[in-house]
């Protein structure tokens, strides 16, 4: 099953003649990680789509969703449409997320999305990319570890963070959680 996005990073990469070892050096990757992804065994992070956009030269969006571009200025996502690059699949950090807009508006900087966690899930690293993040808890208990302090939020909570300091959600409990997070790529 490989992933759309796992198909955009092989072929910018290709394109701009880099092996994996070099994208996986200015990244910080393991070579079998970037392989995951590019074959479509595993889905990136949104903060791993941010490094790797990055260091290839695109905006977080162009690897999200391809080069399609909406020209609005104002774009409406509907909950019922289903459009390519919205869905991805679980991450290594052990949540599922959706693309809450329109791929690529031009000149909006922030990336929406729902991201649902696996609370099976507990090995997971923090990590660290460039931007910022809003965070706001809509359904179950999330942990939240920003520079090696643990917080609980529950629904209603709401975290804004530097996304440059190691940081990690984790879902609490036996039942999935959800979450919407609104990430910017740029410093």
């Amino acid at each position: 099953m490989q992933t759309d996005i796992g198909g955009r990073i092989r072929k910018m990469r290709e394109a701009q003649d880099l092996s994996r070892e070099d994208v996986c050096r200015m990244a910080g990757l393991t070579a079998d990680r970037l392989a995951a992804f590019e074959e479509g065994r595993e889905v990136p992070s949104i903060g791993v789509v941010i490094k790797l956009s990055r260091v290839l030269g695109s905006k977080m969006g162009g690897l999200l969703h391809g080069s399609a571009f909406a020209s609005e200025e104002l774009t409406v996502s509907r909950g019922s449409e289903t459009l390519p690059g919205f869905e991805q699949g679980e991450t290594e950090q052990g949540y599922t997320y959706r693309c809450l807009t329109r791929p690529g508006t031009p000149g909006h900087g922030m990336e929406p999305f729902l991201l649902t966690f696996d609370p099976a899930v507990t090995d997971a690293r923090p990590l660290a990319h460039d931007g910022q993040e809003f965070v706001y808890v809509l359904e179950g208990s999330i942990e939240l570890t920003y520079d090696g302090k643990r917080t609980v939020l529950q629904p209603g909570d709401g975290a804004y963070l530097d996304a440059r300091h190691p940081h990690l959600f984790r879902g609490l409990g036996s039942a999935p959680s959800r979450m919407l997070a609104v990430v910017t790529a740029g410093a």
